[in-house]
């Protein structure tokens, strides 16, 4: 659309008038947090414990799913980070949602960072390209600062991230994607993700993951729409197994 000078005309729209979906991350805890499931449009950025990766995974599988199932019938972007990619967990996520491994591998595109330049070549220069490739409603950026964390965060990386976020916040709402961030937590403050201010900036939604002996621990920190609440899923108890009494009891208690 056009105006009468004959330049591209800007449409506003008002946050009412988005359409929104909202898709299930294959967790029923996460989703009842999240007041249905992951909402297209916005970043969800996990941070945490390394335990927050299987949930990452999950819901690569579950966007396969047709939506009548709470999926997008849709192949999964994967910027790589942190090396979360475990065939097994995949596998065993396929076999629960009824889908062939093979036939889900073969969705799940791969683009994995060895160091803090490849992950921002990635995500500002390739990124487009990917999803002009790969018509994908997913896109997962695993450990987005990691790398730069490891190699030492210095002034000139926290403006990389910051480009990297926004650059990701606006790719996210133009294309009516879900985006999942992950993030180890803030060292200074565990409650908080690491990465900088522009990083739980532009990411709307905040899921903190914790690993008790029994449960993961999921907050929502930030929601545009909800207030800070808690949800507990229980870990899967292996036949032939005995656990503790301890493993049932929360901190308090066993104090």
């Amino acid at each position: 659309m056009e105006n009468q000078r004959g330049l591209p005309e800007t449409v506003f729209r008002t946050a009412d008038q988005m359409a929104r979906r909202i898709v299930s991350t294959g967790n029923v805890s996460l989703d009842t947090l999240l007041g249905g499931g992951l909402e297209t449009g916005l970043m969800h950025l996990f941070y945490g414990e390394r335990c927050l990766i299987e949930d990452l995974l999950r819901a690569a599988v579950q966007a396969q799913l047709p939506e009548e199932r709470g999926g997008m019938n849709s192949s999964t972007i994967i910027i790589d980070s942190a090396n979360i990619i475990k065939i097994e967990k995949l596998t065993d996520f396929a076999f629960e949602m009824g889908l062939e491994p093979e036939d889900v591998m073969d969705h799940i595109y791969i683009s994995r960072a060895f160091n803090s330049s490849q992950t921002y070549d990635l995500v500002m220069n390739q990124l487009d390209q990917f999803f002009e490739r790969v018509p994908a409603r997913l896109l997962i950026a695993s450990g987005l600062p990691n790398l730069y964390i490891a190699e030492g965060t210095t002034g000139e990386g926290l403006q990389q991230i910051s480009h990297m976020a926004t650059k990701l916040m606006a790719f996210t709402l133009n294309r009516g994607i879900v985006t999942l961030l992950s993030a180890p937590a803030s060292e200074r403050n565990p409650e908080m993700p690491a990465g900088g201010r522009a990083l739980s900036s532009c990411a709307q939604v905040h899921i903190h993951v914790a690993e008790s002996k029994a449960y993961y621990k999921y907050t929502l920190t930030k929601h545009p729409q909800y207030p800070v609440r808690r949800a507990s899923r229980s870990k899967p108890v292996f036949f032939g197994t005995t656990l503790p009494l301890s493993c049932f009891l929360d901190d308090k208690e066993r104090e």
